[in-house]
């Protein structure tokens, strides 16, 4: 199957020092996969994903290599260009909901203008149509939604939110950046659910970003493991917790008190 998002060779290093923070990494996602990439804080997972989008600053980041998203190059893009694609052909769930929305806007505003910057319709349709993607991340009272300031919704509301965004634009690739960090049990796995369901309903391919190995035990085809900015095993999510290969692997699954064979077990 051609792959959806295909990386290649992709390095991000500082100008000044030229400092590596991702070295050469490479990896396909294609259409309905989920691919999980973990890793110790500080590894590269965060830089990883702001370098697909192209959301580093450049005046202190210089990235190289290869993003193709179907037959797109993202490296070769204008910044306008860039634009129309994020979120519509290719959405982020960023680790902190409260830095994706802008605090002086109602959420109705910023979600409406977001489904007609990337689809042509009416005020009044790409309202029906946010109120629809609210109901099916079952956030109750939607239109009450629409009229809150961001501050005056949780975190995991607002991770539901910015899946109900996905789920309007339908986009061919999300990125999802630590979507379960600091949320309690029940809305962790809400938000869960709720990936999976864009991910079965649309097709869409997922790159799922976590240190939390039962996260990715429960939601990942295949996972990649970084360390210092390299990716240093890849696998079939199985394979990778029955029979790790690299060493860090091992230490990274016994820290998390998990033995090999552990998916069997």
């Amino acid at each position: 199957m051609k792959p959806v998002l295909s990386v290649e060779r992709l390095t991000v290093e500082t100008i000044i020092d030229d400092n590596p923070l991702v070295r050469n990494i490479s990896f396909t996602l294609a259409a309905g996969q989920i691919v999980g990439l973990v890793g110790e804080s500080g590894c590269g997972k965060t830089v990883t994903s702001l370098a697909l989008l192209r959301l580093l600053d450049e005046k202190v980041i210089r990235q190289s290599g290869r993003i193709h998203l179907d037959e797109t190059d993202l490296m070769t893009l204008s910044d306008r260009t860039l634009r129309r694609v994020r979120g519509g052909q290719i959405a982020f769930i960023m680790q902190n909901p409260m830095s994706a929305f802008t605090p002086v806007y109602t959420i109705g505003h910023q979600l409406i203008e977001t489904i007609r910057t990337h689809d042509r319709c009416s005020k009044r349709e790409a309202k029906d149509r946010a109120l629809e993607a609210l109901r099916e991340v079952n956030l109750e009272e939607p239109d009450r939604i629409l009229k809150a300031y961001p501050f005056e919704l949780s975190g995991g509301m607002l991770q539901r939110v910015m899946i109900a965004l996905a789920v309007c634009l339908r986009p061919h690739v999300l990125i999802a950046d630590e979507p379960t960090t600091a949320l309690d049990v029940y809305n962790q796995k809400l938000v869960l659910y709720y990936l999976e369901k864009v991910r079965a309903t649309y097709g869409t391919a997922i790159l799922l970003i976590s240190h939390d190995l039962s996260v990715i035990a429960e939601m990942a085809d295949q996972v990649l493991v970084m360390r210092h900015g390299e990716i240093v095993e890849r696998a079939d999510v199985f394979d990778l917790f029955d029979r790790p290969q690299h060493p860090y692997t091992q230490r990274l699954l016994a820290q998390h008190g998990i033995q090999a064979g552990g998916m069997n077990a």
